[in-house]
This record gives structure tokens, sequence and C-alpha cells, in this order.
């Protein structure tokens, strides 16, 4: 009897039912496959890539995982999220394909944002108008609560998740926003890949940056340079680039040659000088793609997640983003993890270091779950 209550307990109460939902979840999101439990108890799935036209950023291209079924198999209308991947392609990313039928196989719906300029490691504002305009889409399901749909913003992502959540046209609907492995300032982020050190705890630790957040600061400035220049930085900070030759360097301008040798990080005693010598444009820009210029906006609460040995944007940026949040009394979660290769499960883990970072993992989970359970 005392079980059969438990069950009850679990199954009709909404902390139960996320607890449940959690416990599949979990392992699932912590491997690069769904696992036994969800062909035993997941819903089967649909998946769907459309584009579609926007007035703003030309396309979006929107891949939707969802259950078969259009009927919740709990009571009430189903749990959605709008997810931003980053910068680059990478919708075919198998541990983002995971993520996705997993939350799909759980009764939620899932959409997959990304734009032209996301896809070449662009960042713009503007393309926050793509989360909206695919928030507003999924409201109008009829097998969606409106209220109870979520923005996920990995790396990048993060930054057009919060611009989204702070539009007027959706900010009194979006249930939650989750940040992982995101930054808060680009100008701190690009002053860490210029010192290659971060401040931490008191002190300043090294941190060497891959080069993926260097290509995408300098496709994302170079939006706003002359084509030559900007065509050199790209070349510059490509995957298989080369430091650019003493010629080069003279065919840009004071600015953008400050620019580069910040994210060359080849000048770590002039960075003071370097970020000084920016153009106006080039520091309005950074300023204007920084989550913190809209933080104050949001009404959601926020999620943040970070790994402390990402080397794509140090965990540093999520504290201040954190720091941010309790100033404002604002409500948020944050959990730090050892596991992850920046928005990624590491490969080789021992179950020793994957317990260790499951439970903090697990509370995240089970209160983004609570919104829909």
């Amino acid at each position: 009897m005392a079980l059969t209550l438990f069950g009850l307990v679990l199954s009709l109460t909404p902390w139960g039912r996320a607890g449940l939902r959690t416990g599949l979840l979990l392992p699932a999101l912590l491997s690069v496959s769904q696992g036994p439990a969800y062909s035993l108890f997941g819903e089967p799935i649909h998946f769907t890539r459309t584009t579609l036209s926007s007035a703003t950023t030309g396309l979006v291209y929107v891949d939707l995982y969802a259950p078969t079924d259009s009927s919740p198999v709990l009571p009430g209308r189903r749990q959605a999220v709008v997810v931003i991947a980053g910068l680059g392609d990478n919708r075919a990313d198998v541990q983002l394909v995971n993520f996705a039928r997993s939350l799909a196989s759980d009764g939620m719906v899932v959409a997959i944002v990304g734009t032209p300029a996301l896809f070449d490691f662009v960042l713009r504002r503007a393309d926050s108008a793509a989360v909206v305009q695919v928030f507003e889409l999924l409201a109008r399901r009829s097998d969606i609560d409106p209220s109870h749909i979520g923005l996920v913003g990995f790396s990048a992502g993060n930054a057009l998740a919060c611009f989204a959540a702070a539009d007027p046209r959706i900010r009194q609907q979006v249930a939650f926003v989750l940040s992982f492995g995101g930054f808060f300032e680009a100008t701190t982020l690009l002053q860490a890949i210029a010192t290659h050190q971060l401040q931490a705890d008191g002190r300043a630790q090294p941190w060497t940056p891959y080069y993926v957040p260097l290509q995408a600061l300098a496709h994302t400035l170079g939006t706003i340079l002359p084509s030559r220049e900007a065509a050199l930085l790209r070349s510059a900070f490509a995957q298989n680039g080369r430091p650019l030759t003493a010629a080069e360097l003279r065919q840009l301008s004071p600015s953008t040659r400050a620019a580069y040798h910040l994210l060359a990080g080849d000048q770590p005693g002039q960075v003071a000088a370097n970020l000084a010598a920016l153009s106006p444009q080039m520091r309005a820009l950074l300023a204007q793609l920084s989550p913190a210029s809209v933080v104050s906006a949001i009404e959601a609460p926020i999620f943040l997640l970070h790994d402390r040995s990402d080397a794509y944007v140090p965990f540093t940026e999520t504290r201040a983003f954190a720091d941010a949040l309790q100033q404002l009394h604002h409500p948020y979660d944050m959990a730090e993890f050892g596991i992850f290769q920046h928005v990624e499960v590491r490969s080789g883990l021992s179950p020793l270091q994957v317990l260790g970072d499951s439970s903090r993992l697990a509370t995240i989970v089970w209160k983004i779950t609570l919104v829909g359970s």
C-alpha cells in the first residue's frame, strides 16, 4: 500500500512528475544516446526541417522534434523549448540531436533555430527576431501551453536567448532562460582572449582559448569593417589560419590592427591600450551583443550552466552573469561542472566523475521539467 501511495504521489503531483521525468532525462543528457529507458517509456517522435522567411534575418532554419501523438500523455498541454545551438551549423551534432530527441521523447516540443549569420559564425542582435518568431509559432500550436515555453542558449546562442527573452513581444510569456557555456560581456571575453588569463577567486588563472571564439569575434567584427580588412581578419582566425604578415598588418586601420592583436593574444602587455584603440563602432557592437545589455529587462527565471575548464568561453563569464542577477534580485540558479567540454559531455569519464556533477545537473533539469509537469 505504501508503495502504491508513493507511486500515486509521484504521478499525480507536479514535483513528483518532474522527478520521474528528470530520472528519465538525466542519463540520456549525460550520454550520446537516449538509452533503453526511452525505448520502453518514451513517446515516439517526429522530426521535420523547415525554412521560414523573415524580414529581419532573411531565412530562419528550424529543426523541430515533437512527439508524434498530438495529445499529451500528461494532463494539460505540452512544454516546449526554443534552442539556439551557438555559432556554426550544429544541427547534425550527435549530442545536440540526442538532447532534442530525449526532450521530445519526454513529451516536449523542441525547436532548434538557425540563421544564415549564425551558420557563418556571425552573432547579430537582430537575429533574436528569429527566436521570437519561432517562439510565437510554437505558442500558437494547440498542443503547447504558451506559458510553458523556455529558451535555451548554448555557447554564444545564450546572447540571442537573452535578447529574445527581453523582447516586449514575448517577455511576459517566456517560462525560463537557460544559458549553457555562454558569455555575459563581449569585452571581458575579448580581454580574456587577449591576455590568455581569467580572473577567478581573486587571482589570475592561465586560460588558452580554442580557435572558435576567435573566429566568431573576427567574423562578427568584420561585419562593420571594409571588405579588405574583414577578409584579412577572417583569414587570420580561420580554423587553419596563419598570423598576418607585417605587410598585411600595415593594410589594417589602427583600430582593426588593435582588434587583431587582441584576438591573436600576441601583445599581452598592451591589452589595455589595444582595447582603448578599438573604434567607437567596435566598442558599441561589443556592448550591443552582450547579454549584460538586456539583463535587467528579462522577467523569466534564468538557469546558468558552465564547465570550469571551458576553452571556448571562460566560466567566469557565467559567474559575472550570476553576480549581476544577484544584484538585481532576479531569480536564478547556477551550476558549475567538470564533466563537459564546453557544452558537450566529455568522453572517458569515470562513474565517480559523472556522479559528482550529475546531482547539480539533476536539480536544474527538475526545475525545468517542473514548468510543464
